[in-house]
């Protein structure tokens, strides 16, 4: 099949790309590379089309060649990482949104698949667990902090995927929770594995925010990838939203002290743990509802915690 994939050269988008390759898809990325690397492509290159652009923008689209022989378009182009939605709630917003609006025109008007990746921040500040199924989101006054301008702009993509499956197009959501791996990025702009893995071996310590009793269901990237896949592949699933993540919960404690010890038994080095206020509106808990994963894709997370960090501090090293 002819796959497009925007926001191609990211972290998650990268690696999906390399697994569509090796399946034998015809895969055109796009991408403007503002967070992503050509360099994450480098394995794959000469068997993809890549096109430098905007994903935000009509004419961008213009530059796929033969666009009605496009199969499915899988949509990861977004802007992530928790200091970004503080600082700049308004690019955000502006990028997840029109990201979204312009590569589901696009599907529409060439009669594509599409799946777009959404997120447990869909959810807001809801506090049922496990997440993920047809609870209302909860979303504070607007006041008080700018967080929610990833979760909102994300709850407002599958309101509008959701209204282009009235019109008749075959699109799905899936919400990966937590993704981390090898291309996660880990500076301060990052996320959380990442973070404290490039934190502890360049810097000895690692930062927890609060308490650190606030849970994840942290996903390795290869599970994600495989599930994501399937979402595309899998016939049938029609206006579905399914949910791709872990079931071991961890608390960001638990998280550093494992990396602290799995990078002081590679380095030789101590790392010590130092804790933070954290940023307002993070969530508590976060673990994923997966009863309609199982039944539809067949798919949970194979890959342990233990496994996930060493592989992603073996890339680092």
């Amino acid at each position: 099949m002819r796959i497009l994939v925007t926001g191609g050269a990211g972290f998650l988008g990268s690696s999906l790309v390399e697994s569509l390759v090796n399946l034998g898809h015809d895969v055109i990325v796009l991408d403007n590379c503002w967070r992503g690397s050509k360099e994450n492509l480098r394995m794959v290159e000469d068997n993809i089309t890549f096109i430098k652009g905007d994903a935000c923008v009509s004419t961008t689209y213009e530059m796929i060649a033969n666009p009605s022989s496009v199969d499915i378009v899988y949509h990861l182009a977004a802007i992530n990482g928790t200091k970004w939605f503080h600082e700049e709630p308004r690019m955000v917003m502006d990028v997840n949104l029109n990201s979204t609006l312009r590569s589901l025109e696009f599907a529409e008007e060439y009669n594509c698949r599409y799946v777009f990746t959404s997120s447990p921040e869909a959810y807001g500040e809801s506090e049922i667990m496990p997440l993920g199924g047809d609870e209302a989101s909860v979303f504070p006054v607007a006041h008080e902090h700018q967080r929610h301008a990833y979760g909102a702009s994300k709850y407002l993509g599958e309101l509008a995927v959701q209204h282009a499956v009235r019109q008749g197009l075959d699109a799905r959501i899936v919400r990966p929770f937590n993704g981390y791996g090898p291309r996660l990025l880990g500076n301060e702009y990052g996320q959380v594995v990442a973070m404290m893995l490039q934190r502890a071996v360049h810097q000895g310590e690692i930062i927890v925010h609060g308490d650190g009793l606030q849970t994840r269901s942290l996903t390795y990237i290869d599970d994600l990838v495989r599930g994501i896949e399937a979402a595309g592949l899998v016939e049938g699933l029609e206006g579905m939203s399914l949910n791709l993540g872990s079931e071991e919960e961890c608390t960001m404690l638990d998280l550093a002290q494992r990396v602290a010890e799995l990078v002081g038994n590679e380095t030789g080095h101590t790392v010590r743990i130092r804790y933070e206020q954290g940023h307002p509106g993070d969530s508590k808990r976060r673990l994923p509802n997966l009863e309609q994963t199982k039944k539809h894709l067949d798919w949970q997370a194979h890959t342990t915690l233990e496994d996930g960090l060493g592989q992603t501090l073996r890339s680092m090293l």
